[in-house]
């Protein structure tokens, strides 16, 4: 398989790893926490992570963006990011659109790595898109691991 998608993979398997670990050491009485009104609580940002993966994957797939306005999509993620109320909810959700993404990512022909993937407001060689979803939920995990400094756990959490 092609180096770029061997690497793309791995880097995806490493940010979904760490932000399954922050979910993890987060403690039941502060799945549903947040540090302030307008924050994501560690539930809702694993759920906009997942979400985005599957997103992104359409994207990717020629699907058009859904959304006029980058503030559209915000308000839909955060409308649906409330129906996730549980820590196995969501890593079920992270786990069914990882495993979807990985498979696409075995599915891509030279031709489709090699093309453009316009995304109307920007466009990228989809080799560097590809990359996109574990950059996204790398920060997604490092938000949760910010919560967890504000609630007064400074443990980084690194040991499996």
């Amino acid at each position: 398989m092609n180096e770029s998608v061997e690497a793309a993979k791995a880097e995806f398997s490493r940010a979904v790893s760490r932000i399954s670990r922050s979910l993890e050491t987060t403690p039941d009485d502060r799945l549903h926490w947040a540090p302030g009104a307008g924050a994501r609580t560690p539930i809702h940002q694993v759920a906009h992570a997942a979400m985005s993966i599957k997103g992104m994957q359409d994207w990717f797939s020629g699907q058009p963006f859904p959304f006029d306005k980058i503030s559209d999509l915000d308000a839909w993620s955060r409308a649906k990011e409330k129906e996730f109320t549980s820590r196995e909810q969501v890593m079920g959700l992270l786990e069914e659109n990882s495993n979807a993404y990985l498979a696409w990512l075995d599915s891509l022909t030279p031709e489709q790595l090699a093309s453009t993937l316009d995304m109307g407001f920007a466009s990228f060689p989809m080799a560097m898109a590809i990359t996109f979803p574990a950059d996204h939920t790398r920060a997604h995990a490092s938000q949760i691991d910010y919560i967890q400094t504000t609630y007064g756990d400074l443990d980084w959490h690194m040991a499996g």
